[in-house]
């Protein structure tokens, strides 16, 4: 078993991806999330744009205020208790496909699975048990975005070929 995995065949930029170090980027998302349904579908840009107008619209009112977010180190200790996974379109993204018409092979340690462009681009990777990379049959554990494969995801993920 590695502690990567590949992104490869018909993209424009072929990827290797640790996801050991997806613990400290903030795209990450509890997994239990979703599968409660509690996850906003909110578009980056939307969201960023909110955002920003938000801080704007405060510090014309308001005025500067001190930083009163959570300190880091309480932050980090909840990295240590909960699972988390990654959106994988980010990286499909960033791989840029050729194609997005073509089915996509995910081979594992012990197996080829073939599914749909949009299925693979709508789901989630997890990297994180409990806190603890995942070792067993890791990198990464694949689950759809419908939460069908909840209890058996796709696990042992070696490379994701386009």
């Amino acid at each position: 078993m590695s502690d990567v995995f590949l992104i490869t065949g018909e993209v424009e930029h072929p990827l290797t991806i640790d996801p050991s170090v997806w613990i400290f980027d903030e795209r990450k998302i509890e997994l239990e999330l979703i599968f409660k349904g509690e996850l906003e579908t909110e578009n980056e840009n939307e969201k960023y744009t909110k955002s920003v107008s938000k801080h704007w619209d405060r510090e014309i009112i308001e005025g500067a205020r001190v930083d009163t977010s959570i300190p880091f180190a309480q932050t980090k200790k909840q990295w240590l208790e909960k699972t988390y996974v990654m959106p994988f379109s980010y990286f499909i993204d960033n791989s840029k496909p050729k194609s997005r018409e073509h089915n996509v092979t995910i081979e594992t340690e012990k197996s080829t699975i073939t599914l749909s462009f949009e299925t693979v681009y709508q789901s989630y990777l997890a990297f994180s048990n409990n806190g603890k990379r995942i070792v067993e049959e890791g990198p990464v554990h694949l689950y759809f975005k419908d939460g069908s494969n909840k209890d058996t995801p796709i696990t042992s993920i070696q490379k994701i070929i386009f």
